[in-house]
């Protein structure tokens, strides 16, 4: 923009200075053919050998005539400023016709006054008869051009001079109007320049200050996510029966988020809430949270508590709010039945509807060290019976809807597991420990 500044005022300045110089030089060149035009005309008019009897005796009418005819020329000329006729001797300038001007009147014939200033460089030239060229002054009388042209009488001898100026203040009154024009245009257009200038600067810091907020956001959530995949995997470790379970979990959650219509920012939210469900299991202590056996109610309640201690632990980080949600509420169940607050149908949080089919379905279909995965179809079905009662509705038809396009099966499944519910399998398990 401050290149485009100083450029406009360098084109202004070096375009204003050659304009008014080539105009200035084209109407001197004009207004000095007028000037010189004038003056031979006035020469060719006057006859010489009556300039020294004019001035000896006076007027008569062949100096009317003459008299008239110049005042003619003068005022049919718009250019001219003066046109006169001077008998030029050692003690000055002797009048021998001086018209009168619309605003100046002029003077008596045998009226004597000094030579100019401009002249007196020129004056043994003139005072010889000889020619001189057109002389550009600017004095008390104005800007002017000045062009004398010799009389001469029939013995041709100079005896007088016909003098036409020409007036160049029109030039000055131009200067003044172009300056003044050129500035106010090279105001609007410096105006428009900054104007310009700013607001495809401002647009463009804007642009970029979002792109860089675009991308530190990008990387924020980037270094979130892995901060609460580094979480989930030490929850993870916490159980040794469920290795990697958060992390399913939370791939499952994505997967039916999608499946859903959640938005791709939705679906990461939920992604990162899955990964932290079970956070609170990390309070529980190691005996009660791998007891291979069965647990007594006091265990159970010890268990069903990593709810409410998730939700503790994750309620006070204001950047991701819905993460202790989802710790709180995944074993809530639409028939009221579930835990920790028995919330019923849309009472539970979206995203805890849909951790818990994740949840459930993970549970039942991963190997633990006192089973094998349960059977693909068996884990299904089971979620497809606790339909509306343990799970939300429309989240089983999700789960459904993708084992139909062949998700959720691993891809080492080529057939069986175990089809027996998992209550029977920490029975037996119980009992094989008895033994």
């Amino acid at each position: 923009m401050i290149l485009l500044i100083i450029l406009s005022i360098v084109l202004t300045v070096s375009i204003s200075f050659v304009s008014i110089s080539l105009f200035t030089a084209r109407t001197r060149e004009n207004r000095t053919r007028v000037a010189e035009g004038s003056s031979k005309i006035v020469s060719e008019l006057v006859d010489g050998d009556k300039v020294d009897h004019w001035l000896k005796d006076g007027i008569d009418d062949d100096y009317i005539n003459t008299y008239h005819m110049i005042e003619s020329i003068m005022r049919n000329s718009s250019d001219l400023e003066y046109l006169y006729v001077y008998q030029l001797k050692e003690d000055g300038c002797h009048v021998v016709f001086d018209p009168d001007t619309e605003t100046n009147k002029g003077n008596e014939l045998n009226d004597v006054f000094d030579f100019d200033e401009s002249f007196l460089k020129y004056k043994s030239t003139l005072l010889s008869g000889g020619r001189i060229e057109t002389v550009e002054s600017n004095d008390s009388f104005g800007w002017l051009l000045t062009h004398y042209e010799p009389i001469f009488d029939s013995s041709g001898k100079c005896v007088a001079y016909a003098g036409a100026d020409v007036s160049m203040t029109e030039v000055n009154d131009y200067i003044t109007s172009f300056i003044n024009y050129i500035t106010v245009f090279s105001v609007i257009v410096l105006v428009i320049i900054v104007f310009v200038g700013l607001t495809v600067s401002t647009g463009y810091h804007k642009t970029t200050l979002l792109e860089d907020m675009r991308e530190q956001q990008k990387r924020d959530k980037k270094l979130l996510t892995e901060i609460i995949e580094s979480f989930a995997k030490v929850i993870d470790l916490k159980d040794s029966y469920t290795q990697g379970h958060s992390m399913r979990v939370a791939k499952y959650t994505a997967m039916l988020a999608n499946e859903l219509g959640c938005s791709e920012e939705q679906t990461e939210l939920y992604y990162n809430i899955a990964l932290m469900h079970d956070i609170g299991k990390v309070g529980i202590p190691d005996e009660v949270l791998n007891k291979p056996g069965k647990l007594t109610n006091e265990e159970y309640e010890l268990i069903k508590s990593h709810t409410s201690r998730g939700y503790e632990t994750l309620k006070n980080i204001s950047l991701l709010p819905e993460l202790a949600v989802g710790a709180r509420s995944h074993h809530e169940r639409p028939d009221g039945k579930g835990y920790p607050e028995g919330l019923k149908a849309d009472e539970i949080p979206r995203v805890a509807q849909i951790i818990a089919v994740a949840d459930c379905f993970d549970a039942m279909y991963s190997n633990r060290p006192y089973r094998k995965r349960m059977n693909f179809e068996k884990a299904v079905s089971i979620i497809k019976d606790v339909s509306g009662t343990q799970l939300t509705s429309d989240v089983v038809d999700a789960f459904l809807r993708l084992v139909e396009k062949g998700e959720f099966r691993a891809p080492d499944d080529h057939g069986g597991g175990s089809i027996e519910d998992i209550s029977n399998i920490r029975n037996k398990t119980d009992a094989d420990e008895k033994k």
